[in-house]
């Protein structure tokens, strides 16, 4: 008998590797919902196709002494109904599948554990699901795929390729607000908010930066109206991955995303109580009138006024920090300070158990360092002939505490909410923030099972 291929895992996935087995797994979430309901033959034989195309998505996570390690499964994955929570674990043991693919109605949904993938390299395999499924349930043949790398460029260990030891910097250190309040990591609540793309691009450009720095500028504004007072000293932190395949050349669909971050102080922004009561009757720099230079004044136990600066401002401050942090530089030097961990000759030594609790660590005080996590998938996009079958595609994952996911297709902009949080006033302020720019949309809810709530 052959034996079977294996993977070592890359420098992500070991990290979330210490989670195997436990109830709380990261794992993210793609749906699509096309124009008709889903007929459950065609999409099996669509997996079939797409894991035949990325084989290394179809993997066991089994102990090794030093390392935990990835096995070639010879089962063959199956689709089923959606019937679980969103984002549930994938791993309960060594033959456990880490990845599944569900229906419910027109929605087809694929979840995918960090353990294997990031979520650049596993729209890969949605999208080869995707066009499988729609080339049979719709008779569209003669699509060619929009990926073609090989077998050894998909897995690729491309963290392993391109470390350099001598370029990790230093860990930056500041006084970071968390959110507060009852949660519940066993239950959290998923949300997603449907706008105009093109409206929320046009509000970006009106202000002179991106969609990102625009939305990133939005939800700091929406967190900064639930602070407390005592708390507007500290820095509202986002953290933003960033997809290193656009910095090294790489096709690997294997986990392959650094870390950058922006921050944001609102105690920085003082003012006298005079320049405070004039700002406050003056326009903002967008100059749409609908919000105030100091729409809100909060008395900051320094004496003074804080005045709330306008979100054109933020969005422009966010855009000139996103343009240091995603400098070729600083995303290498991120890069290669994560797997410095990974590469410390006394945790190499150690055994998988040892090891499990030094990463969980590492990465329970990593998310003591955040407010909150913004991934922007961008644009998902197909051939002419598939997209006017699909209506829209969202991108979830399980919440640290609150994470906030995009992506678009077409016109349709899928904000993307998860949190453990049960107050849900940032996810209010945001929608409210939005709406005031002339943004509204489209909130579906889930909760605990799939479709709790509905459109509102």
């Amino acid at each position: 008998m052959a034996r079977r291929t294996w993977y070592r895992l890359d420098n992500i996935g070991k990290f979330y590797s210490s989670q195997a087995g436990r109830s709380s797994q990261t794992v993210f979430r793609y749906s699509a919902e096309l124009a008709d309901g889903i007929d459950p033959d065609i999409l099996q034989h669509a997996l079939d196709h797409a894991i035949a195309q990325f084989p290394s998505f179809n993997v066991h996570l089994l102990n090794g002494m030093f390392w935990h390690y990835l096995e070639q499964s010879d089962g063959r994955p199956l689709v089923e109904p959606e019937h679980l929570p969103i984002c549930s674990r994938l791993h309960y043991g060594p033959k456990s599948m880490l990845f599944r693919v569900s229906y419910f109605r027109n929605r087809v949904n694929l979840e995918v554990s960090h353990i294997i993938s990031d979520g650049r390299g596993a729209i890969n395999l949605f999208k080869s699901l995707l066009h499988a499924y729609i080339a049979e349930r719709y008779d569209v043949p003669g699509v060619p795929s929009d990926y073609d790398g090989s077998d050894s460029d998909k897995a690729e260990n491309s963290f392993d390729k391109y470390y350099e030891k001598d370029k990790a910097g230093a860990a930056p250190g500041t006084k970071i607000y968390r959110l507060a309040g009852p949660i519940d990591r066993a239950a959290p609540t998923f949300m997603e908010y449907h706008v105009s793309a093109s409206k929320v691009l046009g509000a970006a450009h009106q202000c002179g930066v991106s969609l990102t720095s625009y939305l990133i500028a939005a939800i700091l504004c929406a967190i900064r109206d639930v602070m407390p007072s005592r708390a507007r000293n500290r820095a509202i932190r986002v953290d933003i991955p960033v997809d290193l395949r656009a910095f090294f050349r790489s096709e690997t669909v294997r986990n392959f995303y650094g870390m950058t971050y922006v921050a944001y102080t609102p105690a920085e922004i003082e003012a006298d109580e005079d320049s405070a009561k004039t700002s406050a009757t003056s326009p903002d720099a967008a100059g749409d009138g609908q919000q105030s230079a100091a729409r809100t004044a909060h008395g900051n136990g320094m004496g003074g006024l804080l005045t709330d600066e306008p979100l054109a401002d933020i969005a422009r401050h966010v855009q000139e920090q996103l343009g240091h942090a995603t400098s070729r530089e600083r995303v290498e030097s991120h890069m290669n300070r994560m797997i410095a961990l990974e590469k410390n000759p006394v945790l190499r030594l150690a055994p998988s158990p040892a090891k499990d609790w030094v990463l969980e660590l590492a990465r329970f005080i990593a998310d003591r360092e955040t407010t909150t996590t913004v991934s922007n998938l961008g644009r998902v996009t197909f051939d002419e002939r598939l997209a006017r079958h699909v209506r829209s595609v969202s991108f979830l994952t399980t919440p640290a505490s609150l994470n906030i996911t995009v992506c678009s297709f077409g016109d349709d902009l899928s904000i993307g909410i998860s949190t453990i949080y049960h107050d849900l006033n940032v996810i209010k302020n945001l929608c409210r923030i939005l709406a005031a720019q002339g943004i509204s949309g489209r909130m579906n809810i889930a909760g605990v099972h799939v479709e709790k709530g509905a459109s509102a």
